[in-house]
């Protein structure tokens, strides 16, 4: 959200230049428009993850996507393992993340030179061949037909597998096409754990494939959990239900998705634990805190990570 205060937003990336901006669009041009739109949830990402990314304001595959390695590793709190989970999921999802720019000027400044490289190549072979078929042209006068004939059938036959490959990389292209417009077909609604957040005036919602179901008034808004969804108006937070009616009023300056029953929020500098009808379960006391999962919760005070149990009881690690 937009005004994160503990700490998994105290780092803001700096906006794309406009190499990194053209080099976003084109991958995320490789992919369907139901690929991008994809909740992170849905990828097969543990819930943990999932939190985290939602909490540094990536909740669609298209936010994922758009990212380097480089940029997941600021994400504070995102590890080497995390990190693995994050793309292996989206490998499964026929997706990844994007190269670093670096990365992909060397790889051009490669593709050039092996470009130069053959162009030299193919001038020398062609160079040859013009000799040998001067050449052959000579021997003809002479009578020899037999080398004539090797050197036209060997032109014949490399001028047959450039159309072979010509061929081939169509049927390709024409393959990919066809693919991408099936995926993005949809037959009926989408379910609410699948519906697809839309952008409008600058302002978010969500929408069922067909039509809007929640209205886009929202500076942001997070996926549904346990029926409630996360949304945030003139950076303050509260959560709304299915109906888009607000079932607990936007109080907050941070809050998180619901996780069995209870649900990490942020007041001031400090963050504590509601339950669904906004009674504070565990007191706003805590510098950073994460999601409940099995039972327990991650949380940091003066320094020192712990767990603590729905009951609030602590062991510090």
């Amino acid at each position: 959200m937009a005004n994160k205060k503990h700490y998994y937003h105290k780092n803001r990336s700096q906006k794309p230049d406009k190499a990194e901006t053209s080099q976003i669009e084109q991958h995320t041009a490789k992919y369907s428009a139901e690929q991008l739109s994809m909740q992170i949830s849905s990828l097969g990402i543990c819930e943990s993850t999932c939190q985290l990314l939602e909490n540094n304001k990536m909740t669609l595959a298209s936010d994922l996507v758009r990212r380097t390695q480089k940029d997941m590793y600021k994400v504070q709190g995102l590890n080497k393992k995390i990190l693995f989970e994050i793309k292996d999921a989206l490998k499964a999802n026929g997706m990844s993340l994007r190269e670093e720019i670096k990365q992909e000027k060397n790889a051009n400044a490669s593709a050039l030179e092996k470009h130069q490289g053959s162009k030299a190549e193919k001038k020398n072979r062609d160079k040859k061949e013009q000799v040998e078929l001067d050449t052959t042209n000579v021997s003809e006068k002479k009578g020899a037909k037999q080398d004539g004939k090797k050197s036209k059938f060997g032109l014949v036959d490399r001028t047959a597998q450039k159309s072979d490959k010509a061929q081939k990389s169509q049927s390709k292209s024409e393959k990919q096409k066809n693919d991408k417009q099936k995926a993005e077909k949809l037959t009926e609604p989408l379910k609410v754990g699948q519906w697809r957040k839309v952008l409008k005036g600058g302002k978010w919602g969500y929408s069922d494939g067909f039509k809007i179901v929640i209205p886009t008034q929202y500076d942001e808004i997070f996926a549904f959990k346990e029926g409630l969804a996360s949304v945030e108006i003139n950076e303050k937070c509260g959560y709304i239900n299915e109906q888009n009616e607000v079932v607990i009023p936007l109080d907050y300056d941070t809050a998180m998705s619901f996780s069995e029953g209870l649900a990490m929020v942020v007041r001031g500098d400090k963050c504590g634990y509601i339950n669904k009808n906004n009674e504070v379960v565990i007191d706003f006391e805590f510098d950073a805190a994460t999601a409940f999962e099995d039972g327990t919760a991650k949380i940091k005070k003066d320094g020192k990570w712990g767990t603590i149990t729905k009951e609030g009881k602590i062991t510090w690690i």
